[in-house]
């Protein structure tokens, strides 16, 4: 009777501890598990090296938090990908997957070579994503993108993104800043200053596109731990040969206009 106590007792011991050690393998690799995960995508024509001015390719780079429960946070960042994508690829494959997506761009670039086979510049798109913040109620990415498909120059942008957790909606430059006068103000401050011109300097005598009087405020505004950021892309306020204009200004200089924690 003693011996048949004692094998039950082993058989549930080891039931426990086979448990356990589940268990604890489960919470370690839910440690080891990173917050966020970068993802990459690269398809190329002929696997040619993408560092070659020969090679045609398609280069995604994107974040993604690894929470099962920020699942819907993560079809957000996808879904604005899609509509960077709208801006480089046919509108027939931007609902397939990314690797789909970026087959699709090689196969224009095929054809194109079908009719022109002569042709030796390679076509690229890179599109690169990154989370700047993430508070209990909001986050904030941006998406840099570069293409080039012949002609005089790459064509880039960047685009910035706040989200409520909660709606899962992009938030407007007045949904973060409480007084958009005043933060417009700060904003050509800091503009001509980075931009080395007078206060009383004329934007148009410097080749700007900014009427005297109303500086600029748009939606292409981003979150980071420290500051607020306003971009500007080429030709949006300035030919080409200005570039892009990211205005960056600290929270604590806004924290009497700041709506978001």
């Amino acid at each position: 009777m003693q011996d048949k106590v004692l094998v039950i007792f082993a058989f549930c011991l080891s039931v426990i501890l086979s448990s356990c050690e589940e268990k604890n393998t489960a919470e370690q690799q839910s440690i080891l598990l990173p917050p966020i995960q970068i993802n990459e995508v690269l398809i190329s024509y002929d696997n040619c090296h993408q560092d070659s001015s020969t090679c045609t390719y398609v280069f995604l780079e994107y974040p993604e938090f690894s929470d099962s429960t920020k699942s819907d946070l993560n079809e957000v960042i996808s879904g604005k990908l899609r509509v960077t994508a709208s801006n480089y690829f046919r509108e027939e494959a931007i609902d397939g997957t990314f690797e789909h997506i970026a087959q699709s761009f090689i196969k224009d670039y095929q054809s194109f070579k079908i009719d022109f086979p002569e042709y030796q510049i390679g076509w690229y798109v890179k599109v690169f994503a990154e989370i700047t913040y993430e508070s209990e109620g909001i986050f904030s990415f941006r998406i840099d993108s570069e293409s080039f498909t012949g002609g005089a120059h790459p064509n880039s942008s960047t685009s910035f993104y706040v989200i409520d957790k909660q709606t899962k909606k992009e938030l407007s430059t007045s949904a973060i800043i409480s007084d958009t006068s005043k933060f417009k103000n700060l904003l050509e401050a800091e503009f001509r200053r980075i931009k080395g011109m007078r206060g009383d300097q004329s934007f148009a005598d410097r080749g700007f596109y900014i009427d005297e009087g109303d500086f600029l405020l748009n939606n292409n505004i981003g979150i980071s731990d420290t500051k607020i950021m306003v971009h500007f892309n080429p030709y949006e306020i300035a030919p080409y040969a200005e570039g892009a204009t990211t205005i960056e200004m600290n929270k604590s200089e806004l924290k009497d206009i700041l709506k978001i924690e």
